[in-house]
């Protein structure tokens, strides 16, 4: 009986880690993000006191998604009181200031450029970044955000990269549970997004 009872319970065992198995990797992928984090040796963060957020480029189908990112990142950023960040529309102001009619978004700044802008602006560091994925893609379980975004922190004075970090995520279950913690607009994710991205700074 004891025999019988024992390969009972490790037959048990085994069907639950052959579960284990097979939906780990299911939760993994549904709500976790692919992140990319760099900071470099030689940079203190410390120094940079007082930055601001240039406007994100986007990559993607739709041009409006370099914007939407920069409001969520800025608010994260402004939450997490790590630094004194200008108001953005007072920074954009300090742009076109600079730039004129020449958009950042469609021609990129150079270093020169992003040492006049801060110098104006008063700034020690910008952050600066891209929108490359934005859409709504479809799965066997409905149609989720997917959302990929590269963003850095320059050295006002020097352009050289303080720290970088490459973030890809989608919405979906967080769990095997189909419905559980699901996230499912653009929005949403990037405002959880902005708040990972910010957390790497901590």
């Amino acid at each position: 009986m004891n025999g019988r009872m024992g390969r009972m319970d490790r037959a048990r065992t085994r069907l639950l880690a052959t579960w284990l198995v097979a939906t780990i990797p299911v939760a993994l992928s549904c709500g976790g993000p692919k992140m990319e984090v760099f900071t470099n040796p030689a940079a203190d963060l410390s120094f940079y006191e007082k930055v601001a957020v240039v406007p994100l480029r986007s990559l993607t189908s739709d041009r409006l998604a370099g914007e939407k990112f920069t409001t969520e990142f800025n608010t994260a950023l402004l939450a997490a009181e790590l630094f004194d960040v200008m108001d953005y529309g007072v920074f954009v102001s300090h742009i076109v200031k600079i730039l004129g009619t020449r958009s950042p978004v469609e021609t990129g700044l150079s270093a020169d450029d992003i040492k006049r802008i801060a110098a104006s602006a008063g700034v020690q560091g910008v952050f600066m970044g891209s929108v490359t994925d934005y859409q709504m893609a479809s799965t066997p379980n409905g149609q989720f955000p997917v959302v990929t975004v590269e963003m850095r922190l320059l050295d006002a004075e020097t352009s050289n990269v303080v720290w970088s970090a490459s973030i890809t995520e989608r919405g979906g279950p967080k769990t095997p549970i189909i419905g559980v913690g699901e996230i499912h607009t653009l929005g949403e994710l990037s405002q959880k997004m902005a708040k990972e991205l910010v957390d790497q700074l901590k």
